[in-house]
């Protein structure tokens, strides 16, 4: 069975827990088998960079200020608390970690900082370690879905440092580990498949198209991965209908087997896009995935 999952961000209506109660109830609403809690509190970097020693947050942009450290306290985990509670059992709750390369080059170094670059090795470990520490901090509290965001993966992040980054991150975690990178993979899916500690590679398919000529069966299987399949646009403000959605689906099973597919999402998170769309694009790409199911029976 190929479950239906969200990449994070959701439309945000209202503040603090008021968010996260509507993120959830519409995702719920909507059928979905594993939710987020909405990234609805500020963006991805900032998420973290607010309470992590060393990053600093000022008029919405994240700085580098002092030597990386790790923090043995993290709010993150009262929003995907509050979030299992709401779903009362009709839904697992996944945990989305900003991975240490996004981290950094998503924030600006400051001369107070204590490296050499964006390329030291030294600030990619410590970004690891810290973040390690907030998924270790989620996974105490009941915790094993995660996903870790590394968008910069498709935008010239140097691999060689960026995997070694992420295997550092993700090497303690227990429970499904996937790896989100959106955009086109043209030049970077080799590398990324190969990352250790990582079980779904989750992937933008439906406005990436290209993706289905990058992704190889064969090195997905060589590396023990699945794929979470993209199959809703997130920058369309307009809701596919379920056949095109299918469409997606189909072409994903034909090139990659249903063995091969864990979850389908949407491309990429959907904040940017009117409530009302975000819902009707979720209840169809449920619908959807119950279609494909009766047509595999």
């Amino acid at each position: 069975m190929i479950k239906t999952t969200v990449i994070g961000s959701h439309p945000v209506v209202g503040e603090g827990l008021a968010a996260v109660e509507t993120a959830v109830k519409d995702q719920i609403e909507a059928g979905i088998d594993i939710i987020s809690d909405g990234q609805t509190r500020t963006d991805m970097v900032s998420y973290y960079a607010d309470h992590i020693p060393g990053f600093k947050v000022e008029g919405g942009r994240c700085f580098i200020v002092g030597k990386i450290k790790p923090s043995e306290a993290t709010p993150v985990p009262e929003d995907l608390l509050f979030a299992k509670k709401l779903a009362g059992g009709k839904a697992e709750v996944k945990a989305i970690v900003t991975g240490p390369v996004t981290m950094v080059f998503f924030s600006e170094l400051t001369p107070s900082a204590p490296y050499k670059g964006f390329r030291d090795e030294v600030l990619f470990r410590d970004v690891s370690d810290a973040l390690a520490m907030e998924a270790e901090l989620i996974q105490k509290k009941g915790f094993f879905n995660f996903q870790f965001d590394e968008p910069s993966f498709s935008i010239g992040a140097p691999m060689a440092l960026a995997r070694d980054a992420l295997e550092r991150t993700v090497a303690d975690v227990k429970g499904t580990k996937a790896l989100h990178v959106c955009g086109n993979l043209r030049r970077s899916f080799k590398e990324i498949v190969p990352i250790e500690g990582i079980d779904v590679l989750s992937f933008a398919f439906k406005d990436s198209v290209s993706n289905f000529d990058t992704v190889d069966r064969k090195l997905l299987e060589d590396y023990s991965k699945r794929l979470g399949v993209g199959c809703v646009s997130s920058t369309e403000n307009s809701v596919e209908d379920v056949e095109v959605v299918k469409g997606v689906i189909r072409k994903a099973l034909g090139l990659y087997g249903p063995e091969g597919i864990a979850w389908v999402h949407p491309d990429c998170g959907m904040r940017a896009l009117e409530r009302e769309v975000v819902r009707s694009k979720l209840k169809n790409m449920v619908k959807a995935v119950k279609g494909m199911e009766v047509e595999l029976r």
